[in-house]
């Protein structure tokens, strides 16, 4: 494929065929659809090795790690000529996966002073499909990559098990807005204005109960109607409890309330 001629698709998960591969694969083919080229990869194939942060800082301005790394080789020249981009990563223990992390720091440690992805349209996936638990926060170091390298994001996409339906629709979505964008960068005219762009995206300047609140929220969306017929007067108190600057109260009500619909929606599915 040309250079900035298709959209690239990077699985950060072990499992070949779980969630995250299918939320990659929604937008990927919602791309071709608009006659996008489209290609996917398995990040469970080139799992790329640690920084070293070795010394001297040779691999900035030679472009290249010094240690051989055919993983970061490959990975890195597909991010370099692609013309736009969807990462997807599992969440584990509120964060993405480790080859994730490891190809982030990597690109960090060559890429992110000469920006060669400057202006490059970016979507980050990440799927806690278990508990939900880390819904952003595992979403936060992909949108610190595209940050750090200059990239231009879309709305970030945290995806549960309770908003699966709904997720995948906004894969598709986002797929047909990135197949317009591809092979177009739009650079940010300053620092400045690329630090708007991310403090202005959704979800992500989150603290943990507001993240907490949003699971709460998600989960109680995939009830059916009436499932419990309090929730919404217990959904209000936790809001109430927030605006009071009552934090832990508010908090511990929406980890009640998420423990609470958790066991409806589980029995629903049985």
């Amino acid at each position: 494929m040309g250079t900035d001629g298709y959209v690239l698709g990077l699985v950060g998960s072990p499992n070949r065929d779980g969630r995250t591969f299918q939320m990659v694969s929604t937008a990927l083919e919602a791309a071709a659809t608009m006659g996008a080229g489209v290609e996917l990869v398995q990040m469970a194939d080139h799992v790329v090795g640690p920084c070293r942060d070795c010394q001297p800082w040779t691999c900035m301005t030679e472009m290249r790690c010094q240690y051989s790394d055919p993983a970061f080789e490959h990975l890195s020249d597909k991010l370099l000529n692609c013309g736009a981009l969807v990462l997807g990563t599992p969440i584990y223990w509120w964060d993405t996966s480790a080859m994730v992390k490891y190809l982030i720091l990597k690109m960090f440690r060559v890429y992110a002073r000469s920006a060669p992805l400057a202006g490059l349209p970016a979507l980050g996936i990440g799927v806690a499909g278990g508990t939900g638990n880390g819904l952003v926060s595992g979403l936060r170091p992909i949108y610190h990559f595209f940050q750090m390298q200059q990239m231009r994001a879309l709305d970030p996409q945290p995806v549960t098990r309770f908003s699966w339906e709904s997720a995948i629709v906004q894969a598709r979505e986002q797929g047909v807005q990135l197949a317009s964008m591809v092979g177009k960068r739009l650079p940010f005219k300053s620092r400045e204005e690329g630090l708007l762009w991310y403090d202005n995206l959704p979800y992500l300047s989150m603290n943990r109960a507001a993240e907490r609140r949003l699971l709460a929220a998600v989960a109680t969306e995939a009830l059916p109607d009436g499932a419990l017929p309090d929730l919404a007067r217990v959904l209000a108190r936790a809001d109430h409890l927030a605006a009071k600057g009552r934090t832990l109260e508010s908090l511990k009500a929406s980890t009640a309330i998420y423990e609470a619909t958790v066991k409806v929606f589980e029995a629903t599915q049985g």
